[in-house]
């Protein structure tokens, strides 16, 4: 009579797993339990045993996503504060959402959610961009997303898009000037208005459609391409993780199947919606590529070549430690570098006797140096 229930379990694996969103990728994987995937294509370069410190630094930009669940003392934000304090004066950290997990900061639990931001952005003095993600809505509507933007700008950092709306907001890092620097901005977007907040996407000045958001994305891209620029939102163009069909396991993938069968998204590349809201995105991006675009949404780190619509493209999700636990990530199609481990991307802008370049990092915890280090070229 016991026995019963447990034959049906592979049936009802079967039935999970075929539920989930078409376009499984299949492929090796790398935990943190083992290395990292590292392409014999990749530029490397050695990291200097200086690392932190960078000599002729024009300036640093930290890409760290989804750090909403940090452990009591998070190895990650350890990281970080050795890595952003070091020139704070220079530095700009990007939190590429998902920044309180499970669902936002909930009305019934403000103190447990304004605490989650807080070990954020007590880690750094640098200045702190805080972009929105999935979780970080939580469900329809705006409340849990602006109680965060509350918190983030009564202590110092900035929480941009604004009011739920989903940009894209244009923040100059670096200005340019004759002589010196080329200039350094970031452009920021969040797609989550058109899964989250549509009865008041109305009311946000201009861009109410994807399209319309594209346009006002390309335009900042033409105006702007003579400088280093970085794309920043929570959801990557491409991805050799789970958002990219990248199997979760088996438990997982049948929790996620049934997840997919009552809420109909679990904002992988592979959904049709998805896909509807990032085409003009992308057409926007080749139209003037950038020089990175970054995201989170997958708990790993990826470096990969950036195609038509940027020179790189970063998936940096693995800011907190609980929620990497041995991530899952593959190398696809242009994959330079890939590792389920917890940590961040750091670019270095530096000066040269030839010009400008950009040198990224790879941080994990539990290394004093970069794990992997590339030039990503000069400009």
């Amino acid at each position: 009579m016991r026995i019963r229930p447990l034959l049906s379990l592979p049936l009802l694996f079967a039935i999970g797993g075929c539920l989930a969103p078409p376009g499984r990728i299949d492929g090796e994987n790398y935990p943190a339990s083992g290395p990292p995937f590292i392409s014999d294509q990749a530029p490397r370069i050695d990291s200097e045993a200086t690392l932190p410190l960078q000599e002729n630094l024009i300036h640093r930009v930290v890409l760290l996503g989804d750090a909403g669940a940090p452990m009591e003392s998070e190895p990650v934000l350890a990281a970080l504060t050795r890595w952003a304090d070091v020139y704070a004066d220079d530095t700009t950290v990007i939190f590429l959402g998902d920044n309180v997990y499970p669902a936002g900061v909930e009305e019934d639990a403000i103190t447990e959610g304004e605490e989650i931001l807080r070990k954020q952005i007590v880690a750094t003095t640098a200045d702190r961009i805080f972009v929105p993600g999935n979780h970080d809505w939580g469900r329809p509507g705006r409340g849990r997303l602006m109680r965060q933007q509350e918190y983030v700008d009564a202590n110092g950092a900035e929480f941009i898009p604004r009011d739920g709306c989903p940009g894209p907001v244009l923040r100059t890092i670096v200005a340019p000037t004759e002589g010196g620097p080329r200039g350094i901005s970031a452009i920021v977007f969040d797609i989550d208005p058109w899964y989250f907040n549509l009865e008041s996407v109305g009311d946000c000045p201009g861009n109410k459609t994807p399209e319309e958001m594209a346009d006002a994305l390309g335009e900042m891209l033409r105006t702007h391409q003579d400088q280093w620029l970085i794309v920043g939102a929570h959801h990557p163009l491409r991805t050799g993780g789970p958002h990219g069909g990248f199997t979760r396991g088996a438990v997982g993938d049948f929790i996620t199947g049934f997840i997919y069968l009552i809420f109909g998204t679990l904002q992988d590349t592979t959904e049709e919606q998805y896909q509807e809201i990032m085409a003009p995105v992308e057409t926007a991006l080749a139209s003037s590529p950038p020089a990175i675009y970054a995201a989170g949404h997958d708990h790993n780190i990826q470096v990969l070549k950036g195609g038509d619509q940027a020179d790189f493209q970063i998936v940096s999700g693995a800011g907190a430690t609980v929620r990497v636990s041995d991530g899952d990530v593959t190398d696809i199609e242009g994959t330079l570098f890939a590792h389920g481990h917890a940590g961040f991307v750091v670019v270095d802008f530096v000066r040269t006797d030839e010009g400008e370049r950009a040198l990224l990092h790879v941080v994990e915890t539990g290394h004093d140096a970069p794990v992997f280090s590339m030039d990503l070229g000069m400009r």
